[in-house]
């Protein structure tokens, strides 16, 4: 899986105008996806991809973790980034749906602050478990 040739050539889906409604298939999320797909991603983190950006925008993440998830470049880092560490960013876009962008524990679903100290030993916790579960799915596994 190699990154596009030309990251800063995707087209601006994003800074056009905000609509309220789109037509099924054109969100910007969709955009994004179809062009991560063009760009030879595969197909589990494009789609990864295309709901983070879109959890993001529609569950009003805060504006770090918007840009983070692509709003304000049309979505180039974040294709760079999947390419050049997917299972990283894999692990820290479920983290960011399982808390729905750092506001909701994974457990226990109790609200934090997203600048809470707390995210730092619940990441280490979730990581943990994460591991153990992809431990047990591995042939071999117990």
């Amino acid at each position: 899986m190699n990154p596009p040739a030309d990251p800063i050539a995707a087209p601006f889906i994003l800074a056009a105008p905000r609509r309220s409604f789109c037509a099924p298939g054109d969100w910007p999320w969709d955009h994004w996806e179809r062009f991560a797909l063009e760009s030879g991603l595969a197909v589990d983190l494009a789609t990864l991809g295309r709901a983070i950006m879109r959890e993001a925008d529609q569950h009003g993440w805060c504006e770090r973790l918007k840009k983070e998830c692509g709003w304000g470049d049309d979505g180039r880092a974040m294709l760079a980034r999947v390419f050049h560490h997917p299972a990283r960013t894999a692990a820290r876009w479920h983290w960011l749906l399982q808390t729905d962008g750092q506001r909701f524990d994974p457990w226990e679903h109790d609200e934090f602050y997203e600048d809470s100290p707390c995210w730092k030993g619940m990441r280490a916790k979730w990581d943990r478990q994460q591991a153990r579960e992809t431990a047990n799915h591995q042939p071999g596994g117990l």
